[in-house]
């Protein structure tokens, strides 16, 4: 039995010792609501998959604390060859490395290593068309130099998303994009980025700005003889990913 997109926990973990030593922190995005109806103090029992490996059965604990934390834990005897699989996997350099998380069917998951030496690059990971088909879009040279850019930004666990925004902002500017462009001069409406009217809005953070991205887009195509919007957004292990990190320098700072 498959998940829905939307009812899987998929999440990117930033790898550090206690991940090789007993469990994993699942971020609150990631969460589903199927995690979020455990009560308080319970756990479920789930089963991890990894490349070569038997099976593990571990549980997914949701601690007893105000907020409710969720983990992954399997600090257990019986659950070791996992911890020494994933010791062995980032036993050089865990700092920078990640541990992708994805639900494949109820209760179970797959824990994928991308070690920093991959050198893991931002992509586009999906397109959603609307109002265009994609053999249409193929005519658009300039979403070739938006993968371009994207594919030339390396993960850093040190970058925030702000610093992700200004490498984008500087790949695309490379290629001839202009930046910060009116949609209309008399309200003061911006677009991120623009080239041969194709407008792009970049957004890493608030979904809710995405419908006056929308309305951008409409404007610019009704005052502005716009060929085509294009809407860049993370996928929610990006997200969550840029939350956690987010969350650790906090941490850090204070």
């Amino acid at each position: 039995m498959t998940l829905p997109l939307f009812e899987q926990i998929r999440f990117l973990h930033p790898v550090g010792l206690s991940t090789c030593k007993y469990g994993v922190t699942i971020p609150l995005e990631a969460q589903t609501p199927a995690l979020q109806a455990v009560p308080k103090g319970s756990k479920v029992p789930v089963t991890i998959l990894c490349d070569g490996m038997v099976p593990v059965q571990a549980d997914i604990r949701r601690l007893n604390n105000k907020p409710g934390h969720f983990q992954f834990r399997y600090e257990l005897k019986s659950q070791e060859r996992l911890r020494h699989y994933l010791g062995a996997v980032f036993a050089q350099g865990a700092s920078g490395s990640l541990l992708n998380i994805e639900e494949i069917a109820p209760w179970t998951f797959r824990f994928q290593p991308i070690l920093k030496d991959a050198s893991p690059c931002l992509q586009i990971s999906d397109v959603l068309h609307h109002n265009l088909k994609a053999l249409e879009a193929r005519r658009f040279t300039e979403l070739e130099q938006i993968r371009e850019s994207l594919g030339s930004i390396a993960y850093d666990d040190s970058l925030s998303q702000s610093d992700y925004n200004g490498l984008i902002k500087a790949g695309l500017e490379d290629r001839g994009w202009q930046s910060e462009q009116r949609v209309i001069r008399e309200l003061g409406l911006k677009c991120d980025f623009e080239k041969n009217g194709v407008w792009v809005e970049v957004e890493f953070g608030n979904a809710r700005s995405y419908y006056q991205d929308y309305v951008k887009f409409m404007l610019a195509r009704k005052y502005r003889d716009a060929r085509l919007g294009l809407l860049l957004c993370p996928t929610t292990s990006f997200a969550a990913l840029l939350c956690e990190l987010g969350r650790r320098k906090r941490r850090r700072i204070r």
